[in-house]
Formats: structure tokens, sequence, C-alpha cells
């Protein structure tokens, strides 16, 4: 698994986060995870999760919102995080995170926290059976075709 950290510009603090590629072959799609208020990059489900989609044959973006972390500072100057981020700024950035994957070729398919946790009811539930999608897809027909196949809409 390759791991390159990079820097999402916004108008005010860039985004920082990593982003995971398989080792061999483009990557199959796309994953974009994006943690809640006063969390980040680092630890939790965005610290464990990238390596288990790599290993699918996803590449996978895991970035800090601006409103990583209670309160932080940057260059030991700057306050910032949690107390500071507006809801539009949480909104813009994961806007912004997915167009930096956009960039890279794929394209957005669906991106909610309200997604994420039905997501996760339905892997850890006994009693609901769904299948959910993935966020993001290369754009080709044939990805297309195979998400449709994978309960994805394509």
């Amino acid at each position: 698994m390759r791991a390159e950290l990079v820097s999402i510009l916004t108008d005010t603090v860039p985004l920082d986060g990593l982003y995971y590629e398989p080792e061999a072959g483009r990557a199959r799609g796309a994953a974009l995870l994006f943690h809640g208020n006063t969390m980040n990059f680092y630890t939790g489900p965005m610290r464990f999760l990238p390596s288990a989609l790599v290993r699918l044959g996803l590449a996978c973006l895991a970035f800090n919102r601006r409103g990583h972390d209670i309160l932080s500072t940057r260059s030991s100057r700057v306050a910032e995080g949690g107390a500071f981020q507006t809801a539009g700024e949480g909104i813009e950035d994961n806007r912004l995170a997915a167009r930096w994957l956009a960039a890279r070729g794929f394209e957005l398919r669906q991106s909610s926290v309200t997604a994420t946790a039905a997501c996760w009811r339905c892997a850890t539930s006994s009693t609901i059976r769904a299948r959910p999608r993935w966020c993001c897809s290369p754009r080709t027909a044939a990805a297309r075709t195979s998400c449709r196949g994978a309960g994805g809409r394509g």
C-alpha cells in the first residue's frame, strides 16, 4: 500500500490528509473518509479503514476538516479546530476533498455522514440486509457497470 501526505487548499487553512493507493495497478474506485467534528484522520476508523479498503482495490483519502480536534494550532500560532469551524466550512471541506479525488480521476457517487452511519448499521446488524455503495468510482463505462452489479446505481 502506498501512502502520500496531502494538503487540500481552502480559503483559510489547508486540509491535511493521507491518500492511499494499492501497490499494483489502478484502483477500481475510491473511498472518501471524513471524520466527525473534533476528530481527526489519524485516529479511530480513519486510521484502520484505509488498509482494509486498499486490500479491496480501492484508493482512499482520509483527511482533516477544519473542525479536526477540539482545539489545535498551526505553526504554533494560529488557533484552529472544532471550536472554530462553521457548518458551512465543514460542508465545503467535504466538497473540496471530493474535488481533489475527482482531479485524480474518480467520480463522486454518494457522500453523507448519514449514509456512513447507515452503512455501519447494515454491516453490524444481523437483521438488516442491505448492500451499501462505494463513494467514488473511476470514470469508465466498465466501472459504472460493475457498480450496478455490486448494488450501486452506476
